[in-house]
This record gives C-alpha cells, sequence and structure tokens, in this order.
C-alpha cells in the first residue's frame, strides 16, 4: 500500500548545526496520521517530498515510526 506525504518536516538546528557525524533526518507526515523519520538524503534520492507517495514496504525498511 502507498500512502501520500502531507508533509515534511526539517529540524532547525540554528547556528550550531549538525554534531560531526549526525546524519540530518526529516520527518514526513502521511495521510494517515503516521510520522516517520528518515534520512535527509535518502527522501530527497527517492524523491520522497510533500504531495508524493510512500511505500508501506520502504517505511518499512528506512523508518523510524514516531506515531
Amino acid at each position: 500500500m502507498k500512502h501520500l506525504i502531507t508533509d515534511l518536516t526539517e529540524p532547525d538546528n540554528g547556528c550550531e548545526g549538525y554534531a560531526e557525524g549526525e546524519e540530518p533526518k526529516v520527518t514526513l507526515t502521511l495521510d494517515d496520521g503516521r510520522r516517520i523519520k528518515l534520512p535527509d538524503m535518502l527522501a530527497f534520492r527517492q524523491g520522497w517530498d510533500e504531495g508524493s507517495y510512500i511505500s508501506d514496504e520502504d517505511i518499512e525498511r528506512y523508518a523510524e515510526v514516531m506515531g
């Protein structure tokens, strides 16, 4: 099953940025209300953005489900 991405949120790390070795992540909000976190570069490469779709298989493989 595929889910519509209704929102993409990037964290605001201010002027500190990310810690050395820390991978930037984004939060995707899905049409069923779930929020999932995954690496920013993965989302970019896969084209996962607001208005696109993500499959259950990709969610299971790559995402950290937040609720």
